[in-house]
């Protein structure tokens, strides 16, 4: 079978994880199938390797922007897939192409157009145009596809709640690379790597910056607890900046209150740093309003980071008893979970054992065979 791949919406976070860890996985298994991997020129870079079933296609269109890449999907691509003779196309990225017979499986990564939590009632005018068609591109694609995939109960979920009618649905939960994230306790593994970015003891947010990731709340929640913690406790988030006017609220906020010395915004770091910083941080706090997964979840559970999480699904789904939740809207009520944990060192380690614990229950290795699966399935359909 012949099976192509659309990568090209892939940028950042955890959308270029989960593709690289994707394709690393479907590599290692033992079947004859043909892979075809469309990327942009950028993304050639990130997901390329060499592999004979594998080839690798790249195009500048769909790296040009968002309306670009729509246009691509929609008028060129059919065409390339045709003349390869491809059999099914996985879009893993919300949207397939609308005109095209082609078995088509397209994947729903982001949920935040089904949304209707505070946050995304707050967006601006251009945000809201861009969910509205986001939305209506992706209830067409599910509408034109075989089969979609979901990664949480949740995703599917809030999609079957918009009204759209769902021909055939399976949930592949995303995985975690164990070689790479699991505990580091020594330190002389966590002491350098602290020292380069200039961290003490610290409570960690890791995630890309959006609105609906609901970092105000949090540095609202982390004010309040002046003089109630360590005041050399710092606040770090990590992750790339896609919303330069939230982040520059923030800041003034910070400013306002005198804590620009205690928040720290480290950006987006090498994603092999990482589970230095899950290691090293004495809580990871994800107060985010609207996830159709929460990747850095499960890694923060696999390096051992004790978590605290917002009430909303599919954080309870994904991490169960291994974290304490809290409303992601109040910051009283997310400084007083932050503050009664960091007061109870049994409740710490309870936690960071629990992680581990739930971290197993996820995997690449399934990921890649369960997609399969469904790639194989959906020629019957």
């Amino acid at each position: 079978m012949k099976i192509a791949i659309n990568t090209t919406s892939a940028v950042a976070g955890g959308g270029v994880t989960y593709i690289k860890s994707l394709l690393t996985y479907l590599a290692k298994l033992n079947t004859s199938h043909q892979y075809l991997i469309l990327t942009t020129i950028p993304g050639r870079e990130t997901f390329y390797f060499q592999h004979p079933r594998f080839t690798f296609l790249s195009f500048k269109l769909p790296s040009m922007g968002l309306i670009s890449r729509l246009c691509w999907e929609q008028i060129f691509l059919p065409s390339v897939l045709k003349r390869r003779q491809i059999d099914v196309l996985f879009s893993p990225a919300n949207v397939c192409p609308l005109f095209t017979n082609l078995s088509k499986i397209v994947m729903i990564q982001n949920i935040e157009p089904f949304s209707n939590t505070p946050v995304s009632k707050r967006q601006g005018l251009l945000p809201c145009i861009r969910l509205k068609l986001l939305k209506r591109l992706t209830i067409l694609s599910i509408k034109k596809s075989q089969m979609a995939i979901f990664p949480s109960t949740k995703a599917r979920t809030d999609t079957e709640k918009s009204g759209v009618f769902i021909k055939h649905a399976e949930v592949v939960y995303h995985g975690i690379d164990k070689e790479i994230f699991h505990p580091y306790r020594g330190d002389d593994q966590l002491s350098p790597f602290k020292g380069k970015y200039g961290l003490g003891t610290f409570i960690l947010c890791v995630s890309n910056m959006q609105r609906y990731k609901n970092f105000f709340e949090l540095i609202k929640a982390f004010v309040l607890l002046r003089d109630r913690i360590d005041n050399a406790m710092q606040l770090v988030f990590a992750g790339t900046c896609f919303d330069r006017h939230y982040y520059n609220e923030m800041k003034v906020f910070l400013t306002k209150h005198g804590y620009d010395n205690r928040v720290i915004f480290l950006g987006n770091i090498p994603y092999e740093e990482l589970p230095y910083l899950y290691a090293a941080c004495t809580l990871f706090v994800y107060p985010s309003t609207c996830e159709s997964f929460g990747m850095t979840l499960v890694e923060a559970m696999a390096c051992g980071a004790p978590i605290l999480a917002s009430q909303l699904e599919p954080m309870p789904e994904i991490c169960a008893d291994a974290a304490i939740y809290f409303d992601p809207m109040n910051p009283i009520a997310i400084a007083d979970v932050i503050s009664k944990t960091l007061k109870d060192p049994e409740s710490i380690s309870t936690l960071s054992r629990k992680g581990l614990e739930r971290a197993k229950a996820f995997s690449w290795e399934n990921t890649a065979r369960n997609t399969l699966k469904v790639l194989e399935n959906v020629i019957q359909y």
